[in-house]
């Protein structure tokens, strides 16, 4: 358009749309499907790109009931039910089908036309295909689902020891923060925290090697696991110490736990191989709160000086008492 030239007004268009050639010629050129029917649902236009959307040529669309471009009589009647509704709709998505193709994702956007006195003429859509659309989002929310599952999986292996499959130290101690706060020690609930250390360990791998070494880390991290109660917070806290967190129990609650995990290791074997079996014990030291501390850092340095006092006394005992006076172990 040259300077100077009058912008068309809405006369101008109206004038552009009253040309049957124009009109065919924008009909044609839209890149959506264009779909009109009577108020009896029989198709009487079929533009656009209805044809490269339904694979339909005209002379089969046209005259026929709008079904015949639907995958389903009750998207027929889910389109019918929101043109009653609102008298329009946008991207709707409903089942389309493709000739020789089968269903396909169709997104409508249809208005419902009357005439002057209210009484129905007919419905007038644009048709999309979606199935590209739904595709995308279908391959999104596998990424997301395959993504979610990959965070999870690192979010585990970062919290959990990979030999015993326990917690490692900073999560089971944040666990075992979490856990204070739900049982609200303000009520004077306890909390009971052992702390345990296998004997010899270093003549173990010594001795036996490694793996005999790992054998009996995990031999000790199973007995833990099938000892402690729902709810209980147990891990593996460094080397060969092994920490169990017991919400709601008394200091002779938590030592009568501690005994039975002493007791059921020292009746254990580990099978090394079909020639090696090794026996171990260990020793613990325990302490509540708040019987004994008002922390649960505290509860820990306390349960800590009475394993060393466990080691001292001559280990595979579980120490409760007040020694705090900690030495290295003999």
């Amino acid at each position: 358009m040259a300077y100077g030239d009058s912008v068309p007004g809405p006369k101008d268009f109206l004038t552009l749309l009253s040309d049957p050639e124009m009109l065919q010629l924008m009909l044609v050129a839209c890149p959506d499907g264009i779909v009109a029917t009577d108020a009896d649902g029989t198709i009487t236009l079929y533009a656009g790109a209805s044809e490269s959307i339904f694979q339909f040529d005209p002379y089969e669309v046209l005259g026929r009931d709008l079904e015949v471009l639907l995958a389903t009589p009750e998207a027929r009647r889910l389109l019918q039910a929101e043109l009653d509704d609102d008298g329009h709709v946008a991207n709707l998505e409903l089942p389309g089908i493709r000739k020789g193709m089968g269903p396909f994702v169709a997104a409508f956007s249809a208005a419902r036309i009357n005439d002057r006195y209210g009484d129905p003429l007919g419905i007038v859509m644009y048709i999309r295909d979606h199935s590209n659309v739904r595709a995308i989002e279908d391959a999104l929310r596998r990424n997301n689902a395959q993504l979610n599952h990959l965070v999870s999986k690192l979010d585990h292996l970062a919290r959990h020891d990979q030999l015993t499959k326990l917690l490692n130290r900073g999560s089971a101690v944040e666990a075992a923060a979490d856990a204070i706060l739900a049982t609200g020690l303000e009520d004077e609930v306890t909390f009971g925290v052992a702390l345990f250390d296998i004997d010899h360990f270093k003549q173990v791998n010594d001795s036996h090697g490694h793996l005999a070494g790992d054998l009996v880390l995990t031999a000790l991290g199973n007995v833990l696991r099938k000892a402690v109660r729902a709810g209980d917070i147990v891990g593996r806290f460094g080397g060969e110490e092994f920490v169990a967190f017991l919400p709601g129990a008394t200091l002779e609650h938590t030592a009568a736990f501690a005994e039975r995990v002493r007791s059921a290791i020292e009746d254990a074997r580990v099978n090394v191989s079909d020639e090696l079996t090794v026996q171990i014990t260990v020793s613990a030291g325990v302490a509540a709160i708040p019987g004994c501390a008002d922390s649960l850092h505290e509860a820990l340095r306390i349960a800590d000086d009475r394993l060393y006092a466990a080691k001292r006394a001559g280990r595979n005992r579980v120490q409760m008492d007040d020694d705090y006076e900690r030495r290295n172990a003999a």
